[in-house]
């Protein structure tokens, strides 16, 4: 009697994807031929060039301020895809790492770790993935379709303020963690945070500190749902894991300064089946995936990254103009 109880949250030590046999041997091929293992001279060189951003802008901060801006917020933005490894990743290394949000971005470990597995656990189900419910500001859907109110004098011009005002991504971040850990009393993730916010104030120039905020938050917000929020949104668990991972993400194809920048979230159907893996593996690992959909009879999704930004805005353009009824 009564509904089934929810799948518990995604963690190290609950890998989803046992209820599916074929990929529970995919998965135990990866194990054993090491592709969860991290590489310690990728691990440094992904931290040297993060850290070498902050330190490059700092150095520049009261001398040349636009220059300064651009590398720390560059440096931001990469500190957030690195924040996002060392949450996700298994070992004495990554565990040791955890704070590292804290100190760079000034992001709560814990409310963004909560925040996130129902990400993964629920990925573009609706009332649980807090990813792709963010109206008054963006509507994903129509809202009659969701129930939930509408508001047109946003929605009709989300598709020509919508990429401006990812910018506050991480404004909203730093809100939402500061509140947290106060909430939590978390004297270990307050005193990181203390760090955090002495050295972007206390350091640098306020012009500098603030746009480097907005820039890395720009260039994270525009990328971390785009490759989910124009794929199918369901409204309860309806299939399980694979399949809904499957039909809910799409890869974007690129190469050299723009894989870079994509920060793994090029590789987000490899990242959802497989979140313990360490971000340098899921290029490799991406063919081997293909092969496996296409034997299973799963639609492995992948477009450039021009193609996914339109996509994006077509979206939202079109929700835009969503004619409602009075009544919702």
């Amino acid at each position: 009697g009564g509904p089934p109880p929810p799948p518990p949250l995604h963690s190290n030590d609950n890998l989803p994807g046992d209820a599916n046999p074929a990929f529970a041997t995919l998965r135990k091929k990866f194990d054993d031929e090491g592709w969860f293992r991290r590489d310690p001279l990728k691990e440094a060189a992904v931290l040297g060039t993060t850290l070498g951003l902050y330190a490059i802008g700092w150095f520049l901060a009261n001398s040349h301020p636009i220059l300064a801006a651009c590398s720390i917020g560059l440096g931001m933005q990469q500190a957030g895809w690195l924040a996002h490894d060392y949450i996700h990743g298994r070992g004495n290394w990554c565990s040791m790492m955890r704070g590292f949000g804290s100190l760079t971005n000034g992001f709560s470990t814990e409310w963004w770790q909560h925040k996130h597995n129902m990400h993964h656990s629920f990925t573009n189900i609706d009332g649980r993935d807090g990813d792709i419910k963010l109206e008054p500001l963006y509507f994903l859907q129509s809202p009659e379709v969701t129930g939930r109110p509408d508001n047109p004098g946003f929605r009709r011009w989300q598709h020509w303020y919508g990429y401006p005002l990812y910018a506050f991504t991480y404004v909203l971040w730093r809100r939402h963690s500061l509140v947290s850990a106060i909430q939590r009393k978390d004297k270990k993730e307050l005193a990181l945070l203390a760090v955090h916010y002495g050295w972007l104030f206390g350091c640098l120039p306020l012009s500098v500190a603030i746009s480097s905020v907005l820039l890395g938050g720009f260039l994270v917000g525009a990328l971390v749902t785009a490759t989910h929020q124009t794929e199918e949104i369901m409204f309860e668990q309806a299939g399980e894991f694979v399949d809904i991972q499957f039909r809910s993400t799409r890869e974007a194809d690129v190469d050299g300064l723009e894989r870079w920048l994509w920060g793994g979230m090029d590789t987000q159907l490899v990242h959802h089946l497989f979140p313990t893996m360490p971000r340098y593996r899921h290029h490799a690992a991406r063919p081997i995936i293909q092969r496996w959909a296409a034997e299973h009879g799963y639609d492995f999704r992948i477009s450039t990254a021009k193609e996914i930004i339109e996509k994006n805005w077509t979206h939202l353009k079109e929700m835009a103009g969503v004619k409602i009824p009075a009544h919702i």
